[in-house]
């Protein structure tokens, strides 16, 4: 079906959006994690998480140049792999989503703690209050405008070029986190990275507004990856370098920002809150609608699709979404729902990369703009590389995700065996 969405979006404007939509609230809330994990090759696990991001990216961009159609990654895996699959990518997209926010959340207290210790016994209620706020918005309506957009870009980006400079500058300082050694748990560093690197994918899906899609997200898609990777090791080395202890502070920017100078501590936390709540912000614009499409093609009970009617919300969807990220953020730790979400996220990747494979097979000779070079190398890589990720999961983080998994399969098969049996008539047309 052809679809009439407006062709607007360029290149310039598709990079921007997937730069925007990578460096966000993970990068305040990463780096003392992988000081913690990866010891003084830190800055090592930053680039070998970039180099999988950029072939999982260009696997994206092979897929993406075949279609023009808005959606992603389960338009990509519904042509390979047929609708149950598409289904359960976008099930697991959502509760990237959900773990995404519930950790989020976290990490938005972390350093409004940092900044205001007195409200730390305060947490379950903060977060719990914040969440409430986001899905009253989203439920009346509230848009997100491109002044908004570009004042969140603005908060976020100022206070980390702050940090890579004068941490750069800052030669008297050791680039060592003091803290751990590679061993066994440099995989696991490169594993939560990917939480920070999520979000490329996003410049994938609005192909249906994009003046010239086939060409555009290849160079967005990799352009980002490549840009952020160099990005994310700066702030990586500055932070170390101002802080040697990054390694064992909750809010590990904030620590940074405080050998800055005068009131970098501030400085630091206040873009870690604007940009963490920025992120959460799109997130909980983005989530319920996720959850709402599958419920309104049918994959789930169309409840789940119900719209406030004076506002033409998905109100359902909006609730549903945001008492389970409350239930996920007052319950879980900050590190097991960014790995919760790295399980879930890492699904989708694998899932393409190997729709890659199956479409090089079933649509032969389809028209393929961006092209892979040797054959089905680079996808198989990738998605050999998606397996070793999924290997350095906890057992717990696993187990959740498949469970996770397993439910929405019976939510899928229920609601599809209860759509056979209703009246042609029921159904709208």
């Amino acid at each position: 079906m052809e679809e009439n969405l407006k062709k607007v979006l360029r290149t310039p404007e598709v990079l921007l959006i997937g730069v925007n939509g990578v460096v966000g609230g993970g990068i305040f809330l990463l780096p003392g994690t992988v000081a913690k994990l990866a010891g003084n090759y830190a800055i090592w696990a930053y680039l070998i998480a970039g180099i999988i991001a950029i072939l999982i990216g260009l696997s994206f961009a092979e897929a993406s140049s075949m279609y023009t159609k808005t959606g992603g990654a389960m338009v990509y895996t519904e042509a390979a792999m047929g609708k149950t699959v598409s289904f359960t990518v976008g099930w697991m997209s959502w509760l990237t989503y959900v773990a995404g926010w519930a950790a989020l959340s976290n990490g938005f207290v972390s350093y409004l703690s940092s900044l205001f210790p007195s409200i730390a016994p305060l947490r379950t209620v903060i977060i719990i209050v914040v969440i409430g706020l986001l899905c009253i918005l989203n439920t009346f309506g509230v848009k997100k405008g491109s002044g908004t957009i570009v004042f969140f870009s603005i908060a976020k980006l100022i206070p980390l070029l702050l940090l890579i400079i004068i941490g750069l500058m800052h030669v008297t300082g050791s680039s060592t986190t003091g803290v751990g050694a590679i061993g066994g748990h440099f995989g696991q560093a490169v594993l939560v990275l990917i939480f920070a690197y999520g979000g490329f994918e996003m410049a994938a899906i609005p192909t249906g507004e994009m003046v010239n899609p086939r060409k555009t997200v290849s160079v967005a898609v990799i352009g980002t990856l490549i840009g952020v990777t160099l990005f994310y090791m700066f702030i990586q080395v500055a932070a170390s370098h101002l802080d040697p202890a990054i390694a064992v502070a909750k809010a590990p920017l904030a620590a940074a920002g405080k050998a800055m100078f005068v009131g970098g501590l501030t400085v630091m936390t206040i873009g870690a809150v604007l940009s963490i709540f920025g992120t959460k912000s799109g997130v909980a614009l983005a989530a319920p609608r996720q959850l709402y499409a599958l419920g309104r093609d049918g994959g789930l009970p169309r409840v789940i699709s119900a719209i406030y009617p004076s506002q033409q919300t998905p109100v359902v969807a909006i609730w549903v979404t945001g008492i389970l990220v409350m239930i996920a953020a007052t319950t879980g730790t900050f590190n097991s729902l960014v790995l919760l979400n790295v399980a879930a996220r890492v699904y989708e990747y694998l899932a393409v990369c190997v729709s890659v494979v199956v479409l090089r097979f079933t649509a032969r000779d389809a028209e393929r703009p961006f092209r892979l070079p040797f054959g089905i190398v680079l996808p198989v890589v990738a998605a050999v590389l998606c397996v070793w990720l999924l290997a350095q999961e906890g057992g717990k983080q696993l187990l959740a995700a498949l469970l996770a998994l397993v439910i929405g399969l019976i939510l899928y098969t229920l609601t599809r065996l209860f759509q056979t049996r209703e009246p042609a008539g029921d159904f709208d047309s």
